[in-house]
């Protein structure tokens, strides 16, 4: 009887145990296996992202060689390209990072679900030597009888029946889930020698890339024969940046004196016009894109020139390539605050958003004009493509207005990501 009482004692404590490991463990590969999960589609759709942005540019790229004269608008897409190119190796690098980092977690559970289905096998084995002595039913029914009460008789004839039972179903789930764990591992190594392959394949069209781009470098370099014509066309830029700015500048200012007209001396923004410098604000890295499609050529700041070594062209917005005859759309609702051109830099148009403006440049038609109410992606004009170097891009930027005056921001930290 003192073996019977071990028996009925001990199993239903290791049972419990066993089970909260079990499930403590399936628990973590659950969580696990979901954010691996999130993360791959996360890479997935950033490589998707990438792609796209390359198949766009070598289309760009195609429109821009068929004009002439093209050097450094071809020039300013390879080197998009390349950043592209690197953009989705780094992407790919940082999947297979992610499946190798997967799989050593896999395997560590693999270990820890063989361990403790070993654990199990060997209570299984002492259970069987404490079932023999009670192996026939007269044992059975004697250690029931000897229950102290009628309820401890209902629980040791229970436990009876579903000892063994449960101890099946646990060894089979473990062994199942350590199954499992294996075919994952084994598809996900397959994964990463695809990951790998894909790799390769990247870093070999870079390559083929960069020998483009040192071809055209070189084409370029023939330049370096005419480079006053280059300083005199960089300065012919930089005044017509100037021109650009300055009636921008005009423009808000304007505005700004009749709002302090209007509220005795102090610049203010009416109900309306503070509700949508709100909402644009809250609208900051969701705003759409100036076109329906396009790759960021040159980045708010400073960018070096394409072909003169040592100079730098400042920037006050960003440069988006985008396809021939393309529209421009207004990035928020708003009013149109002005419509003006300047020679040989297109025709601009700037929205009034409240507290904010943007300015849409190298436009050759436009579609609005002063005071006119105007609603998010609503076309505005058509970009122009320079007859020169061949570049199609829209050009926007985007102004902070205050008492104290009017802050540049970078329209990169607007837009949403594509």
């Amino acid at each position: 009887m003192k073996n019977s009482r071990i028996l009925l004692k001990c199993p239903p404590n290791m049972s419990l145990f066993s089970v909260r490991k079990i499930l403590l463990c399936l628990f973590v590969i659950f969580g696990a296996s979901c954010l691996f999960a999130q993360e791959k589609e996360t890479l997935k759709k950033e490589r998707d992202k990438i792609s796209a942005d390359i198949n766009l540019t070598n289309k760009l790229l195609k429109e821009t060689r068929q004009n002439r004269n093209k050097m450094e608008g071809e020039l300013g897409l390879l080197n998009k390209k390349i950043r592209l190119r690197e953009d989705l190796i780094s992407s790919i690098t940082k999947e297979v990072r992610l499946y190798n980092h997967q799989i050593e977690r896999n395997r560590e559970q693999v270990d820890q679900l063989e361990s403790q289905l070993a654990e199990l096998k060997n209570r299984y084995a002492a259970l069987v030597v404490l079932a023999h002595r009670t192996n026939s039913a007269q044992d059975r029914l004697m250690f029931i009888f000897a229950s102290e009460d009628f309820l401890q008789a209902i629980r040791r004839a229970r436990f009876f029946k579903r000892l063994a039972s449960v101890r099946k179903e646990q060894g089979e789930k473990i062994s199942s889930t350590v199954q499992e764990l294996e075919i994952l591992n084994k598809e996900l190594n397959d994964a990463i020698a695809s990951k790998r392959s894909s790799l390769k394949n990247e870093q070999e069209a870079k390559d083929d890339l960069s020998k483009d781009l040192d071809v055209q470098k070189e084409t370029v370099s023939s330049l370096k024969s005419e480079e006053r014509s280059l300083l005199a066309k960089l300065k012919k830029q930089e005044k017509q940046r100037e021109k650009v700015n300055k009636e921008i500048q005009r423009i808000i200012e304007a505005e700004i004196r009749a709002s302090k007209n209007n509220n005795e001396g102090v610049f203010s923004l009416t109900p309306e016009a503070a509700a949508l410098s709100a909402d644009f604000e809250k609208n900051r890295g969701k705003l759409p894109w100036p076109v329906e499609r396009g790759v960021i050529t040159q980045k708010f700041g400073d960018n070096p020139h394409p072909v003169l070594a040592g100079i730098t062209v400042p920037n006050n917005g960003i440069d988006i390539a985008t396809n021939q005859n393309a529209q421009i759309r207004a990035v928020f609702d708003g009013t149109i605050s002005g419509v003006f051109s300047i020679p040989g830099a297109g025709k601009n148009v700037i929205i009034n958003h409240g507290g904010y403006r943007t300015v849409y440049s190298n436009l050759k038609e436009v579609f609005v004009s002063k005071g006119q109410t105007i609603f998010a992606k609503d076309a505005i004009g058509l970009v122009l493509t320079d007859e020169v170097d061949g570049k199609t891009e829209a050009h926007i930027e985007i102004w902070r207005v205050s008492e104290k005056g009017t802050i540049k921001e970078d329209p990169a930290r607007w837009i949403a990501r594509q």
